[in-house]
């Protein structure tokens, strides 16, 4: 908008990546008017250094940096295809080590993809060209007239107006160059442009009760109407569940995968093999048995240790008669407290209460004791 606003206009391409601590940051290779370049420039550099602008100085180079294509070095062609392979699958690149994780290019470009496809980071972006989606329209116009109109012979018109019918048999023969210069060219306001892509609201409302956009097909300023290129509407419905299936399996389907992973029953053994006894062996024999085992022994194993429940510790509780309940409410009483029920319940059952003083007195070897150090006891 900025741009748009100043007058400015320019094209290229945007190529995001990560630097080794996930955070993103750009390349862009653009062309503009040489009258244009400071002031696209300028405005570039101030919306990158304008958040926490404080922490650079007077040294903008590590949120921002611009260079001019030196024709020693390479094209722009070949600038940017540095950076597009990184983030494909690194051919090519074999051979360069990255400055901050040391390791090759082609290494790290299956982690730059993972971590686009987790953070939904777009990593490719033309900007200041005709649409990318009217170009899609165009092409799936020229297949489905195509299909209508097979005996039409090759080269022959599909849209009655020349300069549209223009535009189309550059999408439908795959050239984007000439695609670009019939729809206006490059630096060229979007309002200028002969082809566009139509939208029309959906009939259903969303989950929230909208109605959002669907694509529609294709429009031009110059002629009346549009032309429909999505006549078939999709909707996506769960599969039916078969009911002589789902009956004879209980009320659920079968598994669709050749095995089922998750089974009611654990098959053990299904080796064959005689079961060692472990508790007979030492630790040396045990060590280099488990180290000998295969994996799918492995998993049997796991699997009858999993089924070994452990034995639960009976809970603390000491035993008195009716007589000692009596003497211990007693002395609980000369000693301050309550005497109550969940105080003698508690005592029996390993607690304490605190004295005072740091200490805290406990009920052990049917007597009251008093001490610093108390622990509980189970």
């Amino acid at each position: 908008k900025a741009m748009h606003k100043a007058g400015l206009r320019w094209y290229g391409v945007r190529v995001a990546e990560p630097h080794h601590d996930g955070t993103v940051h750009w390349h862009l290779l653009c062309f503009m008017r040489k009258k244009d370049r400071r002031s696209i420039t300028a405005l570039l550099r101030k919306f990158a250094i304008r958040e926490d602008r404080e922490e650079l100085g007077t040294n903008t180079g590590p949120r921002f940096k611009s260079e001019l294509i030196n024709p020693r070095k390479g094209t722009p062609t070949s600038y940017i295809t540095k950076y597009i392979s990184k983030n494909i699958d690194g051919r090519g690149l074999a051979k360069e080590i990255s400055k901050e994780t040391g390791r090759s290019l082609r290494d790290s470009a299956e982690h730059v993809s993972a971590w686009a496809s987790l953070h939904r980071v777009q990593q490719f972006r033309f900007f200041g060209i005709p649409g990318r989606q009217a170009y899609r329209e165009l092409r799936l116009l020229a297949g489905q007239a195509a299909r209508v109109q097979g005996e039409r012979k090759a080269g022959a018109p599909v849209l009655d107006n020349p300069r549209l019918d223009a535009v189309l048999a550059a999408a439908d023969a795959g050239c984007f160059a000439t695609y670009i210069m019939k729809q206006g060219g490059v630096l060229v306001p979007r309002k200028h442009h002969l082809v566009r892509t139509a939208y029309e609201l959906n009939d259903e409302p969303s989950a929230y009760g909208d109605h959002g956009i669907r694509i529609y097909g294709i429009w031009s300023p110059i002629v009346e109407g549009k032309i429909c290129t999505h006549a078939m509407k999709w909707k996506k419905v769960r599969k039916a569940v078969d009911v002589q299936e789902a009956a004879a399996d209980q009320g659920a389907c079968a598994p669709w995968t050749r095995g089922n992973n998750c089974p009611p029953v654990e098959n053990l053994n299904k080796s064959g093999g005689d079961l060692p006894d472990i508790k007979a062996m030492d630790e040396k024999e045990l060590q280099e048995y488990l180290y000998n085992m295969g994996q799918k022994e492995r998993r049997e194993l796991t699997a009858r240790l999993r089924l070994v429940k452990p034995k639960r510790k009976k809970a603390y509780k000491q035993t008195i008669s009716d007589q000692q309940r009596l003497q211990l409410e007693a002395e609980l009483s000369s000693r301050g407290f309550d005497g109550s029920e969940s105080e003698i319940d508690l005592l029996l059952r390993g607690g304490s209460i605190p004295s005072g003083g740091g200490l805290r007195i406990f009920y052990r070897n049917h007597r009251l004791q008093e001490d610093d150090k108390w622990r509980q006891w189970y």
